[in-house]
């Protein structure tokens, strides 16, 4: 009854609006003419506005009804049960990362052997292009056309949920134009966008304690259930104030701000102490920016590191951010020798992720700690790597970056939905059977309370000046 009452309202507008348009339109011809010259206006004809309207209602109703989801029209989503839980898991994701450089720093790398160097299952390559669609393809286990994030840009239309999609030249052309005429503005991915349930959100659903920490499309957080740390988190502890559902829980929020400030100060020591000025100041700027940042983002999962939770996920950003900035579009313009610098620039910097990254990987009992990387944005894509540290075994053959979801799924104990496009890897200790359901249902919107002064022009501008948006 509500949902016919809005689409009556909907309707009523329509016609009040066509009814402006029609008498504006009537003035502007008597205004350019003399009124005996003006064309016969027919009378208004109620048979015609309520026949218009009667069917205005009406395929409004049936679109409605064609694309409203199973969970929508009432269906509710199978129950999750937890058997022979194989966790806590944690999950840590480095963009960026190039599998033949790791092998050649791999003497000096010790923490990153030590996850990498058990059983470990080539990633076959996507396009990663851009980050926020590779990662929510990893997050969900299933294709960009399903879960529905294409781009980390979007736009939105003023007073309105949901985003504009425009991920092709055509769109992009489009969103443009209206940006012009101020239809739509310019925004970034969010979780509202999403279609399909992350690896955490499911946990959430079966009762498991979750933590995920800077991933893409997170924001805005939701207002109950797991700890979620969004990527727009940073930015809302270096501005301060009220929330605009950029972290929740709220007591995570007042506890990271306490934090902070000793979390951003021994992230910036860290980074300058690894990388100097030295011959190359731009470069090691580059560097240090990242680092500070990867830095920054393992201090608040250290922080949080110590509360019991079931599923940890953690992204790092900053060799992508670097790879980016040292060998991007502009380096094509370097001469060999500055390019090779460059590249020595950039191979420093595995051995500062691999220092940070111990507290992360070090050896736990009764912790399955896994890592997948991603080669980040560039042109041809090598692909991933996912392996689960100190897990004793000889490497194996290439699978896909859709099969990263349903194996931390089964590890977790959960049945596999049967929409997931990938299959679980073959680890010594995942479960000997697999159960399965039909549907994990679509994403929750609830979020925390958004008092705080919204954050969408100072995330652009972040992206912007690390080389995500143009």
């Amino acid at each position: 009854m509500w949902t016919a009452f809005a689409l009556v309202v909907a309707v009523a507008i329509s016609l009040l609006l066509g009814h402006a348009v029609r008498t504006a339109t009537v003035g502007v011809m008597a205004a350019g003419r003399h009124p005996e010259t003006l064309p016969p206006v027919p009378p208004t004809s109620w048979r015609v506005i309520v026949g218009g309207g009667a069917l205005a209602f009406g395929g409004a109703a049936a679109l409605l009804i064609a694309t409203a989801s199973s969970e929508a029209r009432g269906a509710a989503p199978e129950p999750l049960t937890v058997v022979n839980s194989r966790g806590p898991v944690w999950l840590i994701a480095l963009d960026g990362f190039d599998p033949a450089t790791y092998e050649q720093l791999e003497g000096s790398l010790p923490n990153l052997r030590a996850a990498l160097n058990g059983r470990r299952f080539a990633l076959a390559a996507q396009d990663t292009s851009d980050p926020a669609r590779a990662w929510t393809t990893i997050a969900t286990g299933v294709p960009p056309d399903r879960h529905g994030v294409h781009a980390i840009e979007t736009r939105r239309v003023p007073g309105l949920r949901g985003a504009v999609a425009g991920d092709t030249r055509f769109g992009r052309l489009l969103g443009a134009a209206s940006d012009v005429v101020r239809l739509t503005r310019p925004s970034i991915v969010s979780s509202e966008q999403r279609k399909a349930k992350t690896i955490w959100e499911v946990a959430e659903d079966a009762g498991l304690r979750t933590a995920v920490i800077n991933w893409w499309a997170t924001w805005p957080a939701p207002s109950k259930g797991g700890i979620v740390v969004t990527d727009r988190a940073v930015l809302r502890l270096e501005h301060g104030g009220a929330l605009d559902a950029e972290i929740g829980p709220l007591d995570v929020y007042d506890s990271l701000s306490t934090l902070w400030p000793t979390i951003r100060a021994n992230a910036r020591a860290a980074a300058t102490a690894a990388f100097p000025d030295g011959n190359d100041p731009h470069s090691a700027a580059i560097l240090r920016r990242s680092a500070e940042l990867d830095a920054s983002i393992v201090g608040m999962a250290q922080s949080l590191s110590t509360r019991s939770v079931d599923l940890f996920v953690v992204y790092l950003p900053g060799l992508d951010i670097a790879q980016s900035a040292l060998l991007g579009p502009t380096a094509g313009a370097l001469s060999t020798s500055a390019m090779a610098a460059r590249v020595d620039a950039l191979r420093a910097y595995y051995p500062f992720v691999d220092r940070i990254l111990r507290p992360l990987i070090e050896w736990r009992e009764y912790h399955k700690v896994t890592i997948v990387t991603q080669p980040g944005r560039v042109q041809t894509s090598t692909g991933g790597l996912f392996a689960v540290a100190y897990e004793r075994a000889a490497p194996s053959s290439s699978r896909s970056p859709l099969d990263i979801a349903p194996t931390i799924l089964a590890a977790l104990g959960l049945p596999l939905s049967r929409e997931l496009v990938g299959q679980p890897m073959p680890f010594s200790f995942m479960p000997q059977a697999f159960r399965f359901v039909g549907s994990y249902g679509s994403p929750s919107v609830a979020t925390t309370p958004r008092t705080g002064k919204p954050l969408d022009q100072e995330m652009i501008d972040r992206l912007r000046s690390l080389g995500y948006v143009k």
